[in-house]
């Protein structure tokens, strides 16, 4: 299964999309203390969402995600 990156300004825009998958889709949703970042994996929506800039700027520079 391939999983699209989806990068969210702030961790209430990916709240947002785990409320609106919550109960439809199965997700696995990580908080990370180290880099105050809030990532969805969602596999009903087959997408990755995460305020983590430095995954950004990784996948702008041509890296795999």
């Amino acid at each position: 299964m391939k999983l699209k990156f989806e990068y969210c300004e702030t961790q209430e825009e990916v709240r947002k999309h785990i409320k609106e998958c919550e109960g439809k889709h199965i997700q696995q949703v990580v908080y990370s203390t180290f880099h105050d970042a809030l990532t969805q994996i969602c596999f009903g929506c087959k997408k990755v969402r995460t305020n983590m800039s430095n995954i950004v700027e990784v996948d702008l520079k041509g890296g795999k995600f």
